[in-house]
């Protein structure tokens, strides 16, 4: 809505010689904070106070005239100063519920991919063990600012990194190993700090069925942690995809750590460091100058003993994303990665790249709880509930609602409780409920009144008179700002505000008032009209969130 009467009013100013040169970027629309000052308010007789030679408060009222004339303006007034408050005309809400019937289950979404390409990258979970909580709420939260950015016009690339370089693939590798020699011998030594968990004796036992006569026979034990190493890694890495599926995740880019050591990515990194100057020796170790780039200290990049330190892995894998050419690029961590940023921002600036090129959004803790208490035991990892056992207790969607309803950067208590149930009190259950609502209306117009509102039809929108048929157009047409708002400040979780706010406004639209009127069919079109806008908003903001549009309740 901004946009367009931002349109509008540059329009106006164009038309009567009055956009001078420089202006045009100045000019602001905001909502006031109450009603009673407006829908949307402008700064524009201040910007043109200085080219007019004249008072604001002048020019809020010369500009006054020429907006009244307008039919989008149903009443404009000059507050104090010189502000310019506007009230929108119904004219304005039809034009944005046919737009709503016009675009489905994509309102508002911007048609071309014309904003530039940056990269997502989230999960990026060690292939050592099933997803827990906290990866399911970073796939959910990634996934979603991935589709709202999408929505605003960029083209995403959606990215996981394969963390299969290193000693956590080869304490996997001794795990499987261990509990693959204990099928025969029960006393063979399991690792110390090896991964337990039922999950490990799964893959145990199928290379045992496939591939025991090549371990026992032709691999030394070495050899043969290798090759349990590598096979529990793709068996996980198999088994992390289909537990991202149950949620609709899938990514575009799966990128091996090991690439960049096969191909010389690291050494290539660290050469255009070099080739800057901000690289030097010091104890045998080779150093970066994060500290010129507001890291506390220089960092090691190359161990004394001639190894890479992890930190050199990272700045290499950024470094391919920045030969990449994105526009941007945004990373979802978890919440312990929240103190090694600032030196990998700093190792990022070395690139020559904006101080925003990179954006990270930190997810902290989830906590699952049942019947009034935690839960926090697994048979299948060992020591934590994993995404998959969430998913088959409480379903998908309950699962992307909850963990996208808050701030990612704030605890999370998911009561499984809450979320089975079939009531209000069940936020999934209750934006649901409100497409299901339409739904069956639609589906009662039909066996009444021989009237299919899923058919394309006409109605008269200048009988939707009733304050909460306002609301609701009015509330449909700021959809889209919200939406890129939450998007452009990085903030996922303001969908399912937006959702239920929109769900909250039907909800009471429907207590209020009836829809399939026998006496008066040109109101009755006019509300099922308004019905299936509702519908293809809540339904474009489901797919945004990946949840389902239910039918029937």
């Amino acid at each position: 809505m901004k946009q367009e009467i931002r349109d509008k009013i540059l329009n106006i100013l164009k038309q009567n010689n009055l956009l001078f040169e420089g202006v045009e970027d100045k000019i602001k629309i905001e909502s006031p904070k109450e009603e009673k000052f407006g829908d949307l308010s402008t700064n524009a007789a201040f910007i043109l106070s200085k080219n007019l030679n004249k008072k604001p408060f002048e020019v809020a009222n010369q500009l006054k005239e020429l907006f009244e004339k307008d039919p989008y303006f149903e009443k404009v007034e000059v507050a104090g100063g010189g502000f310019i408050n506007l009230f929108i005309s119904d004219a304005f809400y039809h034009q944005i519920l046919n737009k709503a019937i016009e675009e489905k289950d994509e309102f508002g979404k911007a048609k071309e991919k014309n904003k530039g390409k940056i990269n997502i990258e989230y999960v990026s979970a060690n292939p050592t063990g099933p997803l827990h909580l906290g990866h399911g709420r970073g796939a959910v939260v990634g996934n979603i600012l991935s589709n709202l950015y999408d929505y605003i016009g960029y083209k995403v690339e959606r990215e996981f990194y394969i963390n299969d370089a290193g000693n956590q693939i080869k304490k996997l590798g001794m795990s499987v190993y261990a509990r693959f020699r204990q099928i025969e011998e029960p006393s063979y030594p399991f690792p110390e700090d090896g991964y337990h968990g039922e999950y490990i004796k799964d893959i145990a036992k199928e290379i045992y069925h496939y591939e025991r006569e090549k371990i026992l026979s032709f691999l030394d034990e070495e050899e043969a942690i290798e090759f349990c190493a590598e096979y529990a890694k793709n068996f996980l890495l198999d088994e992390i995809k289909k537990d991202l599926k149950l949620i609709g995740v899938e990514f575009d880019i799966w990128y091996s750590e090991r690439h960049l050591y096969q191909h010389g990515k690291v050494e290539q990194a660290l050469k255009f460091l070099e080739s800057k100057g901000l690289i030097y020796e010091k104890d045998g170790a080779l150093w970066l100058k994060t500290s010129l780039y507001g890291d506390e200290k220089d960092r090691v990049i190359r161990k004394s003993d001639g190894s890479y330190t992890y930190f050199a892995a990272d700045i290499a894998y950024h470094y391919d994303k920045y030969l990449r050419n994105y526009d941007f690029i945004i990373n979802v961590w978890g919440a312990d990665h929240h103190g090694y940023f600032p030196r990998l921002k700093a190792a990022i600036m070395a690139f020559g790249v904006k101080e925003d090129w990179i954006n990270v959004l930190f997810i902290q803790l989830v906590k699952l709880f049942k019947n009034g208490e935690e839960v926090k035991m697994s048979k299948r990892s060992g020591d934590f509930i994993t995404l998959r056992e969430l998913v088959e207790e409480v379903g998908k969607d309950a699962v992307i609602y909850f963990f996208a309803s808050k701030d990612p950067n704030t605890h999370l208590n998911f009561d499984i409780d809450i979320a089975l149930k079939k009531s209000n009190e069940n936020p999934v259950f209750y934006v649901q409920y409100a497409h299901a609502r339409i739904s069956s209306v639609f589906r009662e117009a039909q066996q009444r009144f021989n009237f299919n509102p899923e058919e394309d039809f006409e109605a008269d929108l200048s009988l939707l008179k009733e304050d909460l048929e306002r609301s609701l157009m009015k509330y449909i047409s700021t959809i889209p700002d919200e939406i890129y708002d939450a998007t452009i400040k990085n903030q996922p979780h303001k969908i399912t505000n937006i959702t239920y706010e929109l769900a909250s406004r039907l909800h009471k639209y429907y207590y209020y008032h009836k829809f399939l009127i026998e006496n008066d069919e040109k109101l009755m079109k006019a509300r099922l009209y308004l019905l299936k806008a509702v519908r293809n908003v809540l339904r474009t903001l489901f797919k945004i969130m990946g949840i389902t549009p239910v039918e029937r309740m």
